[in-house]
């Protein structure tokens, strides 16, 4: 089980200040998307200079232009990149080929995705490494904790119909419908209230954005949370 930090909503400039306090804590620092949007993947090049022994992802979301986008992203220093699992199959075959080149790691972002099952079994088959139950940005204004199930009235019915769903369920059905070359991993407002509760699932890599960047102390945040990994070995 290891700890991914996502670097989404920090200033450019406070990035390194962060991954500085916090890099003894944590398995993979992921440069946001929307950071990369900002700063471009000169930002991963930094990163990679700077911690030359991290894994970086450059969560640059692909879902076109597979290979050119990945083999970029790899080019600058990211050891696994990302792509939307909706992607077309060719999207993604192209970013595994481009992994392949120079070992790396892709990761499937399952937004957007009904039905997950069958999905995951087709991504671990075209070569994907992490299989990612993500709640969006947006779908987290229809809940205070996306993790909980306990949803009340329209809320939860609008999230039904729109297909969205509980990562942890989601978490499950990876694991249930894959065999194991392709590993489950989880983002959305995982915290110290709910870590626990993740920890039990047993996902290979667990994403924490605004709990450990948005602490007052990011380093004492981000060793909290690797307590509770530790606790579970």
């Amino acid at each position: 089980m290891r700890l991914q930090v996502t670097l989404d909503t920090p200033r450019i400039d406070q990035c390194a200040e962060i991954v500085d306090q916090i890099h003894e804590y944590v398995d993979v620092v992921e440069v946001g998307n929307p950071l990369i949007i900002e700063a471009g993947l000169g930002l991963v090049e930094a990163l990679r200079d700077e911690y030359p022994q991290m894994d970086i992802c450059a969560d640059a979301k692909i879902v076109s232009s597979g290979h050119y986008i990945a083999s970029r992203c790899f080019d600058h220093g990211a050891s696994v990149v990302t792509v939307m699992g909706v992607a077309a199959d060719q999207t993604i075959e192209g970013a595994v080929a481009a992994a392949e080149l120079v070992g790396g790691e892709i990761m499937a972002d399952l937004t957007g995705i009904a039905d997950i099952a069958t999905r995951s079994r087709e991504l671990e088959e075209l070569g994907v490494r992490y299989l990612c139950g993500h709640t969006g940005y947006e779908d987290r204004q229809l809940a205070s904790n996306p993790l909980s199930d306990a949803r009340p009235g329209i809320a939860r019915a609008l999230r039904t119909v729109l297909g969205y769903d509980n990562p942890l369920r989601e978490l499950d059905l990876i694991r249930a419908s894959t065999t194991g070359s392709a590993l489950p991993a989880i983002v959305g407002r995982i915290s110290e209230e709910n870590i626990d509760e993740v920890v039990a699932h047993g996902p290979e890599l667990i994403l924490v954005g605004r709990a450990i960047v948005g602490a007052i102390a990011p380093a004492h945040a981000a060793a909290d949370l690797r307590e509770h990994f530790l606790r579970e070995i």
